[in-house]
């Protein structure tokens, strides 16, 4: 229209510099705001904060964050090694406890409730690396496959679930899908009569 292009290139945008500085407080306040309500989130959905900062164009959502920290991951808005909230973490460790005595017993409902672990608390600690999730409600720590291994090398080739289950001092709800994702990871072979083998 000929007007003189003042400010910074943001593809066919071109925005005010001290526009984009309020870009970046307001990007911060609201990813702050929303974190404070959502502490074990793996991060604010981008197009969430887009509807938040209502810029002109979803092409500007990056710019706004350039320089505060964030980042943008998976769709998600969060900053660099996010950690677990305090009372997670204590939970956790709890957990790390009771898992260095009994490696492949899964904590029941009742002690994850007690322990203040829900859906979220428990998606977070598994996106954190802090436990894996065998089935729905079934976790054990991190190293419980490298360590049923170890088990279950001692044991005579091929054997079947109920000697996996006792090697693995178990119960079936968590000796069945520990044994499926160990074929997943190909540390097993199962054969045609349901037996398996370390490979």
């Amino acid at each position: 229209m000929g007007f003189p292009l003042t400010g910074k290139r943001i593809g066919e945008w071109v925005v005010d510099e001290n526009a984009l500085a309020r870009g970046r407080e307001e990007a911060l306040s609201r990813f702050d705001e929303w974190s404070r309500r959502n502490p074990v989130a793996a991060g604010m959905p981008v197009e969430a904060l887009r509807h938040a900062l209502d810029p002109p164009s979803a092409e500007l959502v990056p710019a706004a964050l350039d320089g505060t920290g964030l980042e943008i991951g998976d769709g998600l808005v969060r900053r660099p090694g996010a950690a677990l909230p305090p009372r997670v973490l204590s939970a956790l460790a709890w957990l790390d406890e009771h898992f260095r005595e009994h490696p492949f017993r899964a904590p029941e409902a009742d002690d994850l409730a007690e322990l203040r672990l829900g859906s979220r608390e428990l998606a977070a600690a598994v996106r954190a690396g802090r436990l894996i999730r065998l089935a729905d409600g079934v976790f054990l720590g991190p190293d419980a496959t490298a360590r049923a291994a170890e088990r279950l090398a001692a044991l005579r080739p091929p054997f079947t679930v109920s000697e996996a289950r006792r090697a693995l001092d178990t119960t079936r709800r968590v000796a069945v899908p520990l044994l499926e994702l160990l074929d997943q990871r190909r540390m097993t072979v199962q054969g045609p009569d349901s037996r398996r083998r370390l490979r």
